[in-house]
This record gives C-alpha cells, sequence and structure tokens, in this order.
C-alpha cells in the first residue's frame, strides 16, 4: 500500500483516552515520517510517539483568548514539540495545584453555563504553522473536533488547499456542547449550524457505533461509516478465558475506563451494591482501573470498603488484567446529560472486553447504543433500568450461573474475534484513507 502524508487534528496518540487509543489502533503501522498531530499545548501530555512522533503544538501564536482572560490563561508556546536525546518525548504535563481546581472546577464549568466559553478564544492558521504546513505538506486531513473554536479551525484547515478531510465522531458531543444557562439555546442553535455547514466540506465521515451512524443519518442527511476501537486478537486470546470464582473465595469485579461525565454516579451505585452484597456474606472486591485522577470523584468511591482502586497499568499489561477479573462492569449514568453525551457511544473497552473472555455486566439505559449492542448479540448481561434492585439481583444471578456466564462469553469472543479484529478493521479504515480525494466523496 501507497500511504500519503496525513495531518491530524483534534486528538493526539495516547493509551488513556478513548479517542487517543482508538485512533493508535486504526493508525498502527503507518510510516511515522507521513503521519502528524496538531493540538493545543494543553493536551499534549503523556501522548504515545511509537506511530506518531511530529507533534505541533498549536500555542499562542494560534490560541488566542480575549480580554481579560488571556491575563489569567496558561501560555504554551507554538511550533514542534522536541525529543529529548534519551529519546523521551517532551510534553506538557497537567498541573494539579489549586490553580488546576479552581479553573476546571469552577471557572470553565462557569464560562459553559453563560456561554461565554464559545467565543473567549478561537484558534486560527498563524504564519509559523502556515510555513510548517508548507513543510509537511499534507494530502489528507483527519478530524476529531468537539469545541466550537475546534470547529471553525477544521473549516479553516479545509479551505487552505482544499485537501481531502474525514471526521470522526467519538461521543454524541454536538447534543451536550450547549445544554446549560440562559443562552443554550441560542449557542446550540449557532453551533449547529457552524457543525452542518463543516459536515459539508468533509469527503469522509465516520462514527463510533452503528447506532450513532443511524442517528447522524437522520438527523444530518450524512452517511457516516462505524469504525470502532479494534483489537490485536491474538494477544487477547493467550489470556482468554478466565470464569468466575465461587465458594469463598474472593470475586474480583473490575470497572475500567475513565469517571466523569456520563458515568460516575453508575460506577458509585455498583460499588454500593456490590457493598451490600459483602453484607449478604459475599466475598467480593471491586477493583477500579482508571487514568481519572480527580480526588472529588475518587472519593465518592473509596467510601466502600469493598472498592480498590488499582495502580497505573501500562496497555500491555490490560488484556492479563481484563482476563483474571471474574466479572467486568460497563457503566453509564441515567442522568439526562449522561444519556445524551454516552446515547450512542461505544466505549472503547467493549472490544477489549469482549475478547478477555470475561462474563460482562452491562448497566445502562436501554437507549444506549451499548444496551442495545449487548442485548441484541447476547454477549452481556445487560440492567438498562435505573433500578438498585434489579442490579443487585443481576450480580447475583450472574455470580451464581456459570452456564449463564459462558454462553455470554462465547458469544463476545466470538462477535470481537469477527467484528473487531484489528488486521481486518486496520485494513478497511486505512484503505478508506488513502484512496480519499476531493473528487470521491464518501468513499465505500
Amino acid at each position: 500500500m501507497t500511504f500519503r502524508k496525513v495531518l491530524i487534528f483534534g486528538q493526539p496518540f495516547n493509551d488513556f483516552s478513548g479517542g487517543g487509543i482508538t485512533l493508535s489502533n486504526l493508525f498502527k503501522g503507518w510510516p511515522s515520517d507521513k503521519i502528524a498531530v496538531a493540538f493545543l499545548g494543553h493536551g499534549l501530555f503523556n501522548v504515545t510517539t511509537d506511530i506518531c512522533k511530529t507533534y505541533y503544538q498549536l500555542g499562542r501564536e494560534e490560541h488566542k483568548w480575549i480580554f481579560p482572560f488571556n491575563l489569567i490563561q496558561r501560555k504554551f508556546e507554538s511550533g514542534l514539540k522536541d525529543f529529548k536525546q534519551s529519546g523521551e518525548f517532551t510534553v506538557n504535563h497537567i498541573q494539579k495545584g489549586l490553580r488546576y481546581r479552581l479553573v476546571n472546577g469552577f471557572f470553565y464549568p462557569f464560562l459553559r453555563w453563560i456561554g461565554v466559553f464559545h467565543f473567549a478564544s478561537r484558534l486560527s492558521v498563524s504564519d509559523r504553522f502556515r510555513n510548517w504546513l508548507t513543510e509537511f505538506k499534507p494530502e489528507i486531513l483527519y478530524l476529531q473536533v468537539s469545541t466550537r473554536e475546534e470547529i471553525h479551525f477544521a473549516s479553516e484547515l479545509i479551505d487552505m488547499q482544499e485537501w481531502p478531510s474525514v471526521i470522526h465522531v467519538m461521543d454524541d458531543w454536538p447534543s451536550t456542547i450547549s445544554n446549560r444557562g440562559p443562552f443554550k439555546r441560542l449557542w446550540a442553535r449557532k453551533i449547529d449550524i457552524e457543525f452542518r455547514a463543516l459536515l459539508e466540506k468533509i469527503d469522509l465521515h465516520l462514527s463510533i457505533s452503528d447506532a450513532m451512524s443511524d442517528e447522524y443519518l437522520k438527523r444530518y442527511g450524512k452517511t457516516f461509516l462505524p469504525f470502532h476501537n479494534p483489537i490485536e486478537t491474538d494477544a487477547w486470546l493467550i489470556h482468554s478465558g478466565k470464569r468466575v470464582s465461587s465458594g469463598n473465595e474472593c470475586i474480583r469485579i473490575l470497572y475500567s475506563g475513565r469517571l466523569g461525565i456520563g458515568i460516575t454516579d453508575s460506577v458509585v451505585e455498583v460499588a454500593s451494591v456490590l457493598e451490600s452484597l459483602n453484607n449478604e456474606g459475599y466475598n467480593i472486591r471491586f477493583h477500579i482501573q482508571t487514568p481519572t485522577k480527580e480526588p472529588t470523584i475518587l472519593s465518592r468511591l473509596k467510601k466502600f470498603n469493598n472498592v480498590v482502586i488499582n495502580p497505573f497499568a501500562d496497555i500491555k499489561d490490560i488484556p492479563g488484567i481484563f482476563s483474571n477479573a471474574d466479572i467486568l462492569v460497563l457503566a453509564n449514568d441515567f442522568s439526562k446529560e449522561g444519556l445524551d453525551y454516552l446515547k450512542f457511544s461505544m466505549p472503547t473497552k467493549a472490544s477489549e472486553y469482549m475478547i478477555s473472555g470475561t462474563p460482562i455486566l452491562v448497566y445502562s439505559p436501554e437507549e444506549t447504543a451499548v444496551s442495545r449492542f449487548f442485548t441484541q448479540n447476547e454477549c452481556g448481561l445487560v440492567v438498562p433500568r435505573h433500578d438498585r434492585e434489579e442490579l443487585l439481583k443481576a450480580f447475583k444471578f450472574i455470580i451464581g450461573n456459570k452456564e449463564y456466564q459462558e454462553k455470554i462469553s462465547r458469544n463476545a469472543v466470538r462477535y470481537a474475534m469477527d467484528k473487531f479484529d484489528a488486521k481486518k478493521v486496520r485494513g478497511e479504515f486505512q484503505n478508506l484513507i488513502n484512496q480519499l480525494s476531493k473528487n470521491n466523496k464518501n468513499v465505500f
């Protein structure tokens, strides 16, 4: 295959976020000299460099804040990030002090609530960035956007040279980007118009699930091809096959993934239900494997005696961790905000859960793509209603029913091998990207 040069905007490669992991698995094998990332400085932390070594930091020359916010925002230098002589990539570090908590806990939420966040800053192409683009000579744009300024910047990039472009949507952020505050309807309408205008310029539209593709065809009149996180099945199958413990052995139940919008409340409820089971005589430990470090979120879980916050794990160790668990939990909140944001999403870890061979329990509203998927394919036990007693009964059932465990696990492994195998999915994805052109929109 002849690979073309790709510029990625909106998502760096990493091994902790859904977008970063999916990006890594889809672009694996692409020549590193033919791929580059442009992203804001605050997002260039803990990036991986095995696939892409060229990162342009969109800093003070491209990212402008209006007065008085420009006086208090952290400034990042514009330009390429460098490698140290040791080979270690020089990246930014999240600041976890008082300023970080005030800005992210109060300042940004307030700006979003009053609508200022949508015009308080702007991204634009600087002379430095334009000169670098001239040197790199991208042939294709791959976009993951989720803010108004990213929509504008993506549109500007397309207009510069009319490069063929592809957009990949991970969550239904258009439904939640402006859902609070006195001006929410005004901004929702305005951003919707701007996003639709961007979609008209895009040559290839991708989604994260079949459910999102169905919804976006109705909503935007565009065909979105679903590309979920693919998996290296051979690397997982050597660990696959662990089954639920019984008797007096400790039952290890695991939730893996981020905590935050659309997820935290349901995971806390799972912890509470499992503690109730321990009070009835069960011996359960609820392990949390998460990149989330927010003290306010983790404190809600640490109050339960059965909860274990796992230490950081290298991505190569994840197959063993998932397969050594007795039950894996997928959970989404039942709040309106959580449902709007995650309704059409398939968690990155879903395919990894499935190939692990460990029984899966899904606690998520019946309207969500993940609940419908696991129900239709009988590859997990689904609790689709916000009902504590039903959740408690579901855990008792799955713990005590080996035949059912084996059934859903077999179905999950079989489906994952058929639909999410990296060699197949990655090949389809990379072929689509490579054949993309302005004269061949929505290539199938």
